[in-house]
């Protein structure tokens, strides 16, 4: 029989052997596609370079680093502050460049001695450096290692002259921040707000002790190093007066003395009460739980 052509049989022919790449001919990428593969090529390009790019987009500077990341605890001349943060300047560990890129990067807590004084704070991790800011920072330490410090920039270690009733409202929040930063309460307990923050900080009510008094607390507060407030306070820093009035009133805390645990011995209480009254009970019967079964038959 005569084979008619079917409408549309060519075409559909001819996109079955386009799909599976017969009789194809190569035509160029329209120019919309190719600006589109520029462009996401570009983006790429950019992005690596932003992610290569050091912290705070500075550049490795070791003395600049160090006054922004160490100085407010370590002191500017590295002479540290009596009786809360080991000094750098004199220091044996910190000839070590090992030694002191492992505290930058991994932190330090527990009792340390330096040329027989020990020491017994906190440093946490520095996150805000890149690897090129933290090798130029040790290089910097390193150097100031062997030098002596120059005591006139070292933190007194005296009175602190804030009020403790300002500093209270500071920390509670009913008194606001100069620069605007979240309240202390928000993530610290202290004192007789033992309920605050809700677990997430740690309980500021010793922390004066734990920072070797009013200098180590100021100096901490300067320049909080714990990678929690640093992102939240390096463009909202603490005033000087407001330093001085939070200061005053956490050193002046004192942990609450432990007394009974009153819930722990009515629950105890509550239950001897309970096994009494049961026993009570059973003992006016004068019958066992089987000799009343027995006696129901």
């Amino acid at each position: 029989p005569p084979r008619w052509p079917v409408p549309g049989l060519g075409s559909m022919r001819t996109a079955r052997g386009v799909e599976s790449g017969q009789g194809r001919t190569a035509r160029p990428a329209p120019a919309y596609l190719v600006g589109r593969r520029c462009g996401l090529f570009a983006l790429t390009l950019l992005l690596v370079a932003v992610s290569a790019a050091p912290a705070f987009g500075q550049t490795a500077d070791g003395a600049a680093d160090y006054q922004q990341a160490c100085a407010s605890c370590h002191q500017p001349d590295g002479s540290g502050v009596p009786g809360a943060f080991p000094p750098l300047a004199g220091n044996p560990n910190a000839a070590d460049a090992t030694y002191v890129e492992d505290v930058i990067r991994n932190g330090l807590s527990g009792p340390i001695d330096v040329n027989g004084v020990a020491f017994d704070a906190v440093m946490p991790a520095v996150t805000t450096l890149s690897d090129d800011q933290i090798a130029a920072v040790v290089s910097y330490v390193t150097g100031i290692a062997g030098a002596e410090p120059t005591p006139a920039t070292t933190v007194p270690a005296g009175p602190v002259s804030g009020d403790p009733s300002i500093g209270e409202a500071l920390f509670t929040g009913s008194t606001r921040l100069s620069a605007g930063g979240g309240t202390c309460i928000g993530c610290h307990a202290a004192g007789s707000y033992s309920q605050g923050g809700a677990g997430l900080g740690p309980d500021l009510t010793d922390v004066g002790a734990r920072l070797g008094g009013a200098a180590g607390l100021t100096a901490w507060l300067a320049a909080p190093a714990s990678p929690t407030m640093q992102p939240i306070f390096v463009d909202q820093s603490l005033t000087e007066d407001e330093i001085a009035h939070l200061s005053a009133y956490l050193v002046g805390l004192t942990p609450a003395a432990s007394g009974p645990d009153w819930f722990m011995w009515g629950g105890l209480g509550g239950f001897a009460l309970l096994l009494g009254i049961v026993a009570f009970v059973s003992r006016g019967t004068g019958q066992t739980y089987a000799d009343r079964l027995r006696s129901r038959r």
